[in-house]
């Protein structure tokens, strides 16, 4: 075993200074107490780690309990398995590469589902808002937003869900989800604002023609966000993109009337090129930006941790 000359007989670690300059120094403890056994997991997270405990033992529950992933085996005592997070029925070891990676593969799955949600969170509650103080009519109707739901939200969940994904989890889930959502919420209240604005006072649209470009825009930034998200592609990811891009497409042309889509005259085409070039450039812009700012920020709090 790596590191076993470092050993230490904990006997004669008396201070919390001689344990935390012990599990800096050493790698093999011997003769340790239960209360020792907890004291080491709280000398870890305090320096910032996040710590794992196995034990089978009823003098091994303090540390199961107060380490951030325990984990037991179905032989050992009572205690530790009621205590411990994590039992390992064939008391093998060797099955935690397959826990953790379905562990990886629920988080980061859930966090790519997550994003796709709360642009559209983000973005109802902004524009309820919005139109509450301008004298616009509210943009969508609610078939308009079932349309968008089921092929930008809906149908990439579950394929993003099911997929499988073995990368390390970085950074917080919260943190992580927000990041990849506010672009596509902040590109969403500017084009419609826009669509709003140049269809109203400019070209003179009623308020079919002005929604119609909404939900179109809409559903276009919803395309760029799966884009990003299922970078790098595979085979299951471009067909995703496709089946979302030609779903959306094809409600629009051969059912108009459920949807209440309005049918395009050139100037309409010409604002929506216009507005969708412009948002796609910006939402990948600030979508990049964003992206690097937070993994600059995982790599430093990485780094503290590794220093500690």
């Amino acid at each position: 075993m790596e590191g076993v000359e470092r050993f230490v007989d904990a006997t004669t670690l008396k201070t919390e200074s001689d344990v935390e300059r012990a599990l800096v120094c050493d790698s093999v403890f011997g003769r340790v107490r239960p209360e020792q056994k907890k004291q080491f997991v709280l000398a870890l997270q305090k320096a910032g780690h996040t710590v794992a405990m196995t034990g089978d033992g009823v003098n091994d529950t303090l540390a199961l309990k107060a380490a951030d992933c325990s984990i037991a085996m179905a032989s050992g005592s009572d205690a530790a398995r009621n205590v411990a997070q994590l039992v390992l029925v064939d008391n093998d070891f060797a099955s935690m590469p397959k826990v953790v990676a379905e562990g990886r593969r629920s988080i980061n799955n859930l966090q790519r589902s997550a994003s796709l949600l709360l642009v559209k969170t983000l973005l109802s509650i902004a524009v309820a808002l919005l139109f509450i103080a301008t004298p616009w009519q509210y943009p969508f109707q609610p078939i308009q937003m079932t349309l968008i739901s089921a092929f930008t939200i809906g149908i990439p969940s579950f394929v993003f869900a099911l997929e499988p994904n073995r990368e390390r989890i970085r950074g917080r889930f919260l943190g992580n989800v927000v990041v990849r959502s506010i672009p596509g919420a902040i590109c969403s209240v500017c084009y419609i604002l826009v669509a709003n604005i140049a269809g109203y006072y400019l070209m003179r649209l009623d308020y079919e023609q002005v929604s119609t470009l909404c939900v179109l825009l809409t559903s276009w930034i919803g395309c760029n966000l799966v884009i990003r998200l299922s970078m790098p592609f595979t085979a299951i990811r471009a067909a995703l993109l496709v089946v979302v891009v030609g779903g959306t497409a094809g409600a629009c042309l051969l059912m108009p009337n459920v949807f209440c889509i309005a049918p395009l005259t050139p100037g309409m085409w010409l604002l929506y090129g216009i507005v969708a070039t412009i948002s796609a450039v910006a939402f990948h812009a600030l979508y990049l930006k964003l992206e690097a700012l937070h993994a600059a920020r995982i790599r430093r709090a990485e780094q503290g941790f590794a220093s500690d």
